[in-house]
């Protein structure tokens, strides 16, 4: 019997963030599907090596007291933690653990191909240089890709260059998944990388559907307006808000937010931050419309052909993740700049046209895996 070739991957799978861990399950199954034997290295980030390097340490007292009940799932933030830990646990097949980058140098999993997923794992705001995520635990002419790993910026601080000089040259293939950190690594290693999907796009929405149905549905039937609102690459409030409250004001649409919404701002919605993975994407496929600063909610809402309102800071910003993507499937009317007068926006496109797009970047992609693995 042939013995299936061994890849492990390393990502940022223990995220309390829904992308964060669908990204990893996508990766997780594409490469299984392929026929290898896929594990995801359970690398703890973020960790005590981040916070000694700059990350800063939002850890208190309050912090602590959560850690120890959230289990109770008491608050929603404790429900999200709790739903997000047991998708890891029932679907995820994770190496031992790692809590440092000593361990995991010291005690190297040992594969055919090493693989640095995708999710921000070279963007040095939040790994402040660890180059666990560049492979240098991995035994010396071990076979080393990336596959759409992301920076989320155009340029890197003269103090990583050195070590993402030396460690990117030992891949054998790289990809990103945004653009615009191609120039980093035409500098760095003298090509261009490959541009692939992240891998919640290179799953179908018929595969993310037939995944969501592993619990009940409950969103079938209705029409609603989903509102998901990150913060920490930008601040778009309290303009997403506004234009938030006029499509409801038009569409007279229920509004399910991941977040908290001022009373003040006059929206009626449901907050829905503690549902479950299967849920999320149940919501995703049912929706109307889709308002969203996430490069996650982006991505969801045109994997299952959603009309949307896809809000950045600026057109030409160097974090490019939603623009390039909207780019490449032609439908770069979705992307909203913040200030934009709300008559010019047109939240609609193709469906047809825009899956047909995301089908040939979806085997592109799916391509780019096969022949490097």
């Amino acid at each position: 019997m042939e013995v299936k070739k061994k890849v492990g991957v390393i990502t940022m799978h223990r995220v309390i963030n829904y992308g964060s861990f669908l990204q990893t399950y996508a990766t997780q199954k594409i490469i299984n599907d392929m026929g290898f034997c896929c594990e995801i290295i359970d690398y703890k980030f973020p960790n005590e090596w981040q916070y000694n390097n700059g990350l800063p340490d939002l850890r208190n007292i309050k912090t602590v007291i959560h850690d120890r009940i959230y289990p109770l799932g008491l608050l929603k933030s404790h429900r999200k933690r709790k739903s997000i830990e047991n998708a890891i646990n029932d679907y995820l097949d994770l190496s031992v653990e790692y809590n440092s980058p000593e361990e995991i140098l010291n005690n190297p999993p040992e594969y055919d191909t090493y693989i640095t997923g995708s999710d921000q794992t070279w963007n040095v705001k939040h790994t402040r240089g660890d180059n666990t995520f560049l492979l240098a635990f991995s035994p010396p002419k071990s076979k080393k890709i990336s596959f759409s790993a992301s920076m989320a910026d155009n340029s890197l601080s003269d103090i990583y260059i050195s070590d993402f000089k030396k460690y990117l040259k030992e891949y054998s293939k790289i990809s990103i998944r945004d653009s615009n950190a191609n120039k980093v690594i035409k500098e760095l290693t003298g090509n261009f990388a490959e541009v692939t999907l992240d891998p919640t796009l290179a799953l179908s929405f018929k595969e993310w559907s037939d995944f969501s149905k592993n619990k009940k549905e409950i969103y079938k039937g209705k029409k609603y307006i989903i509102f998901y609102l990150i913060t920490h690459s930008f601040d778009p409030r309290p303009y997403i808000y506004e234009l938030l409250l006029k499509l409801q004001k038009e569409t007279g649409l229920e509004v399910y937010s991941f977040t908290d919404i001022p009373g003040n701002q006059g929206i009626k919605y449901k907050n829905c931050s503690d549902i479950s993975v299967e849920h999320f994407l149940q919501l995703f496929e049912n929706a109307s419309y889709v308002v969203t600063s996430s490069f996650h909610g982006t991505a969801f809402a045109a994997n299952f052909g959603i009309p949307m309102y896809s809000v950045v800071n600026d057109l030409g910003c160097a974090d490019d993740r939603q623009s390039s993507l909207l780019s490449k499937l032609n439908i770069k009317n979705c992307l909203v700049k913040v200030g934009d007068k709300f008559d010019k926006i047109n939240p609609k496109y193709n469906i047809k046209d825009e899956q047909k797009e995301l089908e040939k970047l979806r085997n592109i992609t799916k391509e780019y895996l096969k022949k490097n693995i």
